[in-house]
Order: C-alpha cells, then structure tokens, then sequence
C-alpha cells in the first residue's frame, strides 16, 4: 500500500459536523462552544463513529474497535455507552442516529 492510499484511509485527526467537533490529538469534543465531558470509552466510541464519515459503524465493528473480547452482550454494552455519550453531548446528540439492528452514524443535522 503506498503513501497516497494510506493517507485516504485514515480518518482525520478532527472531525467537524455542524458544531459538533471531535479533536483526536487533544480527545475534546466540544459542542458549539461548551466541552462536552466524555470518559475515555465516550471518546473512543464517538470518535469511531464519526470516523466512517457518515457512513453506519457497525455493533461489530464498534465493539471489536473498544474492547478486546466484548462478549455476547456487546450490544447491550454499546447502547449503555452511547446513552452515556449522547447525555453529554447535549443538542449535540441529534448528529448521532441509532440504525436499528446495524449501528450507529454520525449525521448533519438538517
């Protein structure tokens, strides 16, 4: 795999969508101007999410990308950790969207 190629892959080091910014190198996100105060795990997840670029990240895939052996109930795990994220993301949390049965993705508001 060449330079090019690996650089098109890797997801950008800050990620804005509408005021929602998610900064990899400082792990803040902030909504508008307010920080939102997210646990390692939080950022993690969020910042996976947002890193497909709008596109679904799976169950799978998010619970193989936060933890090494998730278990069966990964899931249920994800639900509980995502709940606690959109808590603190505030109006920030309408750019997150539940797909039913498949994941999550990370969204403009319209």
């Amino acid at each position: 795999m060449n330079a090019q190629t690996t650089a098109e892959v890797q997801p950008s080091a800050r990620i804005a969508v509408g005021d929602l910014v998610i900064d990899r190198e400082r792990y803040l996100v902030t909504v508008g101007e307010r920080v939102a105060d997210l646990t390692y795990m939080e950022f993690e997840a969020l910042y996976l999410i947002a890193a497909e670029d709008g596109r679904v990240a799976s169950y799978e895939a998010l619970a193989a990308g936060l933890w090494e052996d998730a278990g069966d109930d990964h899931r249920r795990r994800l639900a509980v950790l995502i709940s606690r994220v959109r808590s603190k993301l505030g109006h920030g949390a309408d750019y997150l969207q539940t797909v039913r049965q498949v994941g999550y993705r990370l969204l403009a508001r319209e």
